[in-house]
């Protein structure tokens, strides 16, 4: 949205400054004519082409700008696209939940988050978004919405591909944080941003990191989040059809920063299994997890500062 704000800006000033330069042109050409004698007197009285050019230039320079300087309605929507522009560009803030990876993967920006998925194991690799306050609540219900493939991919996964499977459509960036908007929580169905979760993960201690997640929006303002699957060794368990298997995880990440006087973060890791997991057991450090994934978050922040908050996690600081 910003870059439209500033194409705008752009095209409003290259616009008024054609005109301005059309103006100021067509009055030097006019005036040197008009007043050729004036230019004829200061040359013959010893002043070079260029000193005999200035009142000429000044004339046609106010005549360019005075009515431009004038219209305060242009200055007005000036304002407002540069309001817009920085506005937009600080909502945004898309630094703080780019990931890096070493792995092939397939980029996809999404209205209210973006996927890194892998077309080899067909899960993403990581998905990130940022969470607000005013993201937490909205009247947009997930009952109506139904999986499906991402229009982006070829050969994309599909729910069947997951029929009687035994696992759980997992949603990496939740339903649940973005009832704000309509096209966010549909895309959030997309399966490109689903992995095969136990069901009692999903349903429990997952959950229960989501809604706390919401609790930490609510009371710093705003979040930034990063997800997706662990996956340990080289044999992986995998669900599907044959020529469409699907990889199964055998655990699921989730690292969490918030920004201000004093920048955080936490990271998360469950096990893709049934059995309850104590909230203070799955804590990690982002710098574990970055190890456990090959995965790089927060490399946005001053080296000094994602040093400090990546080596460190606590609940206690939450």
């Amino acid at each position: 949205m910003s870059i439209v704000f500033l194409i705008l800006l752009l095209g409003l000033l290259s616009w008024k400054g054609y005109l301005a330069w059309k103006r100021g042109r067509n009055t030097y050409v006019r005036d040197r004519e008009q007043y050729q004698s004036l230019w004829e007197y200061l040359v013959v009285n010893g002043a070079t082409e260029r000193e005999a050019r200035k009142p000429f230039l000044a004339r046609a320079l106010t005549r360019a700008f005075m009515p431009l300087m004038r219209q305060w309605r242009f200055w007005v929507v000036v304002g407002v696209l540069v309001v817009l522009t920085a506005l937009t560009a600080c909502a945004q803030n898309t630094d703080y939940v780019e990931v890096r990876t070493t792995q092939k993967a397939t980029a996809l920006q999404r209205y209210a988050y973006k996927a890194w998925y892998s077309e080899s194991y067909r899960i993403p690799l990581a998905v990130s978004w940022y969470l607000t306050k005013e993201h937490t609540y909205g009247r947009n219900q997930r009952k109506q919405q139904t999986f499906q493939p991402d229009p982006d991919i070829r050969n994309a996964v599909t729910t069947y591909d997951y029929m009687q499977s035994g696992y759980d459509r997992g949603h990496m960036c939740p339903a649940g944080d973005n009832k704000w908007s309509q096209q966010a929580l549909e895309q959030t169905f997309y399966l490109t941003n689903i992995c095969p979760q136990n069901h009692n993960l999903n349903k429990n201690d997952w959950n229960d990191l989501e809604q706390l997640c919401r609790q930490w929006a609510r009371k710093y303002g705003k979040i930034y989040i990063v997800c997706g699957p662990v996956l340990r060794g080289s044999n992986h368990k995998q669900i599907g059809p044959r020529q469409r298997r699907i990889t199964v995880p055998e655990a699921f990440y989730k690292v969490v920063l918030r920004l201000g006087k004093n920048p955080t973060a936490i990271g998360f890791v469950y096990d893709n299994k049934g059995q309850s997991q104590p909230m203070r057991e799955a804590v990690c450090t982002v710098d574990e997890i970055e190890r456990l994934t090959g995965l790089d978050f927060f490399y946005a922040l001053d080296d000094k500062t994602e040093s400090r908050i990546e080596s460190h996690s606590s609940l206690a600081d939450w």
